[in-house]
């Protein structure tokens, strides 16, 4: 039996696609040319993963990291090990970016650590004009003129600032946007945008209303084929702990379990 992607896999996935090019150049971040997402877990690494980050590789050869902050971060330590962690893993230069949400104006961006210097870049999304990213891409719907920076319009309208209409109306009016996108592959990218960004930090009513209006996407019903896949996986994998520390003969536990070899080998070393 083959390992199931998790879920960040298949987000990364689409968001290969979803941001291609310079489209988060509409959000305040230049000079960003993604190739492809990348996954984030690092398994050998403990960071505390109280906030949603993603990994994108850039034309240049940099890794371009975005993390979701809905409230200032006092200090960049926490950041400051995971893209050292990052910068280990894949031997890259590190940018990274912090994106704020709700009503953070000002944050920390370098730290001094002595002989160790770190900065970001920080992007408050509470600063764009909501009202306006959402009119624009109203308008271009209405006229079957849908363009990637649209998506990511759409997708961050959500901590984007509005005077025009209360925050309740605007979360309405995105969701009723979202439903009008004809394209079923553009809703894919949308699903993996809001979730992959805004998934953590969205109010629960707010995920669930969401849940209901992309449940019929590929993509939704992708990550929860892989899910069910994934928690086989992992039962198949402690059944097998279970034989192994019994002594039962490795070929009896592949047959019983559907694990390879190789998957039973790395569990019995890890037994010892």
């Amino acid at each position: 039996m083959e390992i199931a992607r998790t879920g960040n896999d298949i987000v990364a996935k689409h968001l290969t696609t979803a941001l291609a090019g310079e489209v988060l150049s509409v959000i305040g971040i230049h000079n960003a040319r993604v190739v492809r997402a990348l996954p984030t877990e690092l398994p050998k690494v403990e960071v505390r993963q109280e906030f949603t980050d993603i990994m994108l590789e850039l034309a240049d050869g940099r890794l371009l990291h975005l993390e979701f902050q809905t409230t200032r971060e006092p200090n960049l330590y926490r950041f400051g090990a995971y893209d050292w962690a990052i910068a280990e893993r894949y031997k890259r230069p590190i940018r990274t970016v912090v994106l704020y949400t709700r009503d953070v104006t000002e944050a920390p961006q370098t730290l001094d650590a002595g002989s160790m210097q770190y900065t970001v870049e920080n992007v408050y999304l509470g600063r764009l004009d909501g009202d306006a990213a959402l009119e624009t891409v109203k308008r271009h719907l209405s006229a079957h003129e849908w363009t990637e920076e649209d998506r990511v319009r759409l997708a961050f309208a959500f901590h984007m600032r509005f005077e025009r209409r209360t925050r309740d109306e605007a979360f309405e009016e995105i969701v009723e946007v979202v439903q009008r996108v004809p394209d079923v592959h553009e809703q894919n990218y949308l699903a993996a945008l809001i979730l992959g960004f805004s998934g953590r930090v969205m109010a629960d009513e707010q995920k669930e209303q969401l849940r209901r209006v992309l449940e019929m996407t590929d993509f939704l019903k992708e990550l929860e084929k892989e899910f069910v896949e994934r928690g086989e996986w992992l039962k198949a994998r402690e059944i097998a702990n279970n034989l192994l520390a019994e002594g039962v003969p490795t070929e009896v536990i592949e047959k019983a379990t559907g694990l390879s070899r190789e998957e039973l080998e790395e569990l019995k070393k890890r037994l010892h």
